[in-house]
């Protein structure tokens, strides 16, 4: 894992190429603290620079940025290709000086061309290649997005890197707010793909090569896409008995496990006590003679604190277990550093545990797996049975009866207040019966799930409105997320988080041969009693008793909403007023509205006024 970052000045308006360039990566140290380096071509105007976090071939021999053997070839990598060994294998006549997966991807350029050669890499990856013959510089990201990759067009000068703080440091470098991905923001709480906050960037999508070209023109093309992997994967009609599928995705979910624990530093995963964390460690586990490492935090908060089952899932599997338990100024002396950590606004209230247990591991680990991806390949999120639940519901309602349930909004608060004295009352009814009306106002499925997932009404949610690829509401949300949560927030959040604290994260659910089985998969393998994930939870009881693991589905979070009434406070509502919002679609009397209701206590809109300090915050940071 890496920081990668450079420029192209095709008309050479810039001088002193190597300062500049050393510079750019400086600012993602924390990316590679290992080692760094840079490539220059004077004639072309073309730098390269690399941070390193030695983890394969610590020898000079993996350092970066890398020739290919014939010369041709010259890159910067951020990532690893877990099938490095295999391919390895067809170039028996080169010589090779180590054994990273760098010297072999550029082996692979030199025989087969990029664009073939990245259709054969299973792992994560966001590369920048110049091409000396061509004179093309050429820009990779893997299948779902897992690594940065950032590029824009600047003063006439082509700018990338793996973080945009990098390109800070070059002077063609001119920072604008881009209002309308500010809205995307509001609406959804991440910078979706394959946008960026600041004008004239953008990231490179997933599954897609980019070339660069000297005037400034690039061109994207696409050698892996999810719509046309879902629909081959539908179209596969072999039948396989239930425990044939089990075994199959047995066998593949090991093999994905057991590439990504190759590594010439300390290995270890987090474990938070659910399905994916506990079934990645059982796979560890039963393929190592040693004791695994595994991480966890804990909080003395009964509602957020997974540590006590993530550690009788450790003791059983006899695990090196480690676990911190985090104190509430512990957990908000991180806030200041966010938005410096992610560069642009970024609102998932988890972006702080999942900090806090990289900081532990990195204690003990170079590397760590997580299991991320489990929830949209195997329909785990609540919010699909929920979804398709309310969506059929206001199908079948009749329109007198959906006028009425409307009319529940115009109920005052001291209504709510008093139902909810009487025993057996949903806690925070009001904010309940407010969700679920929304929900009757979606026009189709699209707009049901947009609706499920975003949180400012800003317009920007139709953005999302994608036409449905399925016929299930639950295969549509799964998709949905894939393409845009998954990358947008949840890898995003993995990736700052562990590389903030120079940790190196893997997620092995999201090997791509895994995607394309998981799409094969019948629904009851999937969904089955009310529950999501059922086919892992029948791989998981092979390893650790259903009792250790069959229980509610907990969020990582902090209790932010609770902080907001309390420690938080006065900072939250004097950040939140700072600037306006005006021209991204909030009100000044809706926000207020909003922290009212919050602070009333019936009301929880702790995501809303997060998103809202998130946005706040790194404006201040970035002085736009």
């Amino acid at each position: 894992m890496c920081g990668i970052t450079g420029f192209w000045d095709p008309h050479q308006k810039f001088s002193n190429y190597e300062k500049l360039a050393e510079a750019m990566a400086q600012d993602i140290y924390l990316r590679g603290p290992d080692s760094h380096g840079v490539w220059v071509d004077h004639e072309q105007g073309v730098a390269l620079a690399h941070r390193r976090l030695s983890i394969v071939d610590l020898s000079p021999a993996g350092h970066q940025p890398m020739v290919s053997h014939s010369g041709r070839y010259v890159m910067v990598y951020n990532g690893e290709v877990f099938n490095g060994a295999e391919l390895k294998t067809s170039f028996c006549d080169i010589n090779f000086k180590g054994h990273s997966d760098t010297e072999i991807m550029l082996a692979a350029f030199d025989a087969w061309g990029i664009e073939a050669s990245v259709k054969l890499f299973i792992g994560m990856f966001a590369f920048a290649v110049w091409d000396k013959k061509t004179q093309i510089l050429t820009l990779v990201r893997d299948r779902v997005g897992i690594k940065p990759l950032y590029f824009g067009y600047m003063d006439n000068v082509w700018l990338f890197g793996s973080q945009p703080k990098s390109l800070m440091q070059h002077p063609a470098w001119k920072a604008e707010l881009n209002a309308d991905v500010a809205q995307e923001f509001f609406a959804f709480g991440y910078v979706p793909e394959a946008a960026c906050i600041f004008k004239n960037l953008q990231k490179v999508k997933p599954g897609t090569v980019v070339q660069l070209h000297a005037n400034g023109r690039h061109e994207t093309s696409a050698y892996w896409d999810l719509g046309e992997g879902i629909s081959q994967a539908k179209n596969y009609h072999e039948k396989k008995s239930d425990q044939e599928w089990i075994d199959s995705t047995h066998a593949l979910l090991k093999d994905a496990v057991k590439r990504r624990c190759q590594a010439d530093v300390p290995l270890g995963a987090f474990l938070s006590g659910g399905i994916d964390s506990s079934l990645v460690v059982s796979l560890m586990q039963s393929q190592s003679v040693d004791r695994i490492k595994t991480f966890s935090i804990g909080f003395d908060i009964p509602n957020y604190n997974e540590a006590p089952f993530a550690k009788k899932i450790a003791e059983h599997l006899r695990t090196d277990h480690h676990e911190f338990y985090v104190s509430a100024q512990e957990a908000q002396n991180v806030i200041p550093n966010l938005a410096s950590t992610y560069d642009e606004p970024f609102a998932d209230v988890s972006q702080i545990p999942t900090y806090l247990v990289s900081k532990l591991a990195r204690n003990h680990v170079t590397v760590s797996l997580s299991g991320d991806g489990g929830d949209e390949l195997f329909a785990g999120y609540n919010r699909y049975t929920v979804g398709r639940s309310l969506w059929r519901m206001k199908s079948y309602t009749p329109c007198f009866l959906k006028w009425l349930i409307k009319q529940l909004r115009c109920l005052p608060l001291s209504f709510w207040k008093t139902l909810e004295k009487i025993p057996g009352c949903p806690h925070r009814l009001a904010d309940k019966i407010e969700r679920g009306i929304h929900l009757f106002e979606a026009k189709d499925i699209a707009d049901c799930y947009a609706m499920l997932v975003h949180h400012w009404n800003t317009g920007a949610e139709n953005h999302f409105a994608k036409h449905p690829l399925l016929k299930d509401s639950i295969e549509n949300f799964q998709y949905w997320d894939m393409l845009t949560y998954l990358p947008g927030d949840i890898l995003t959040k993995v990736d700052r988080a562990s590389m903030q604290v120079s940790l190196e994260a893997r997620v092995p659910l999201l090997d791509h041969r895994l995607i394309a089985l998981a799409w094969q998969l019948p629904e009851h393998l999937k969904l089955r009693g009310g529950k999501g994930k059922w086919i892992l939870r029948e791989i998981l009881k092979s390893y650790v008793p259903e009792k250790l693991f069959d229980r509610p589905k907990m969020g990582f979070g902090v209790p932010i909403d609770t902080w907001l009434r309390g420690d938080l406070k006065d900072w939250a509502h004097s950040l939140l007023f700072s600037s306006s919002l005006e021209e991204f679609g909030i009100s000044a009397s809706a926000l207020e509205q909003t922290w009212d209701k919050h602070q009333c206590g019936s009301y929880n809109y702790q995501y809303k006024l997060w998103l809202a300090l998130m946005f706040q915050q790194w404006r201040s940071q970035y002085k736009l």
